[in-house]
């Protein structure tokens, strides 16, 4: 009777080993799926971040009453705009947002419908005269809007800019130390 009783319990024991075996690999899975959808979560509390950021300096360059008290309040005489950047810190600017100054492929996104000066991602920094995105793409002399007589590389004008932005081919070169007097810059979000 004891031999049949220790059978039945270790039985019992198996059964509950199982049980508990199972239920933790179940809680295990489970917590690596919430432990995802935090982090998943996370990740699209910090792109909305960045996407609300980007919405309020557009906002406040919009509006253009703290516009003209900050321009008062700082004596700023030559533009309504605060903010003065070079291609470099607009780019910096760009890429803390998790994004980078905007790229144009087609005519399509030609940007000749904004109508300041504006940084784009373009620039012959890294090789004079060989053109690239800041993806590192190369551009094609015969798909780009450069104005006429640019790239000129005068005085170490090594970044990219719409200069001339009441025509299609308004693309410029520019010193990348220039902070750019009231120029815009766009960032663009390639993760979406």
């Amino acid at each position: 009777m004891c031999h049949r009783y220790k059978a039945q319990l270790r039985k019992q024991l198996a059964r509950l080993v199982t049980i508990y075996t199972n239920m933790t690999s179940q809680l295990l899975t489970q917590n690596r799926e919430v432990q995802q959808r935090f982090n998943n979560l996370s990740k699209d509390t910090d792109e909305l971040q960045k996407c609300y950021e980007v919405t309020e300096e557009r906002s406040f360059f919009r509006d253009s009453d703290k516009c003209q008290r900050l321009k008062k309040k700082n004596n700023l005489k030559t533009s309504p705009y605060v903010y003065f950047k070079t291609w470099n810190q607009s780019r910096s600017d760009c890429r803390q947002k998790g994004a980078d100054l905007l790229i144009i492929n087609s005519k399509e996104e030609q940007v000749s419908q904004f109508t300041r000066y504006m940084w784009i991602g373009l620039t012959d920094v890294t090789n004079e005269g060989s053109w690239k995105w800041v993806d590192g793409t190369a551009i094609l002399f015969f798909s780009s809007y450069w104005s006429s007589k640019e790239p000129n590389g005068g005085k170490g004008e090594n970044c990219g800019d719409i200069k001339n932005f009441n025509a299609e081919k308004s693309w410029n070169d520019e010193s990348c130390s220039l902070p750019s007097c009231g120029s815009l810059w766009v960032c663009l979000f390639t993760h979406w």
